[in-house]
């Protein structure tokens, strides 16, 4: 009788850590799905904005920018460097009676906004709506990681944070 109940509690806590591992995999899928509609409302707030001030290859590097905006702070910064130069060096003048180094600067300030709202509005409001932690917690965990560790702090809080946040919940409801 003991083996058996022995094997029965092998088998729960097997079933136990299968589900919280299901639990984990499915909050990092959704993690990643919200990620993607991030970068692509990014792809298409960078086109519209770039298309409607005039600077050429709008749309390839909108692309550029909604690719690399996944990587905090540096992959904004690319991306407006890139999109600055091309404002410098193509022919098409969006303003017309300065300089062409301003027309580079009003870039980086499109590019400037654009990454503040996106890190401080756009991506805590939908990942903390997908992962049901408030944004502004997600924003405070997000800057704490990003003190401590860097750029790997900006890169991983927020999955370790929703990776804990799926353990205890799982722990607090089966009351272990």
């Amino acid at each position: 009788m003991e083996e058996q109940e022995r094997i029965g509690m092998k088998k729960t806590r097997i079933h136990s850590q299968k589900t919280l591992g299901n639990k984990i995999s499915d909050v990092l899928i959704t993690y990643g799905k919200t990620q993607l509609l991030v970068m692509s409302v990014i792809t298409v707030v960078t086109w519209v904005i770039l298309s409607r001030v005039g600077v050429q290859f709008a749309f390839l590097l909108a692309l550029i920018t909604g690719a690399v905006s996944v990587v905090p702070v540096v992959g904004m910064m690319t991306a407006a460097i890139i999109a600055s130069a091309v404002a410098i060096f193509d022919s098409i003048r969006f303003l017309p009676d300065v300089s062409v180094l301003f027309e580079g600067i009003a870039v980086l300030i499109i590019y400037a906004l654009l990454n503040m709202a996106t890190d401080y509005l756009l991506s805590p409001y939908l990942i903390g709506k997908s992962a049901g932690i408030h944004p502004v917690m997600l924003l405070v965990f997000v800057l704490i990681g990003t003190f401590t560790f860097g750029m790997w702090g900006a890169l991983l809080t927020v999955p370790v944070i929703l990776v804990l946040k799926t353990i205890s919940e799982h722990y607090h409801l089966s009351g272990k």
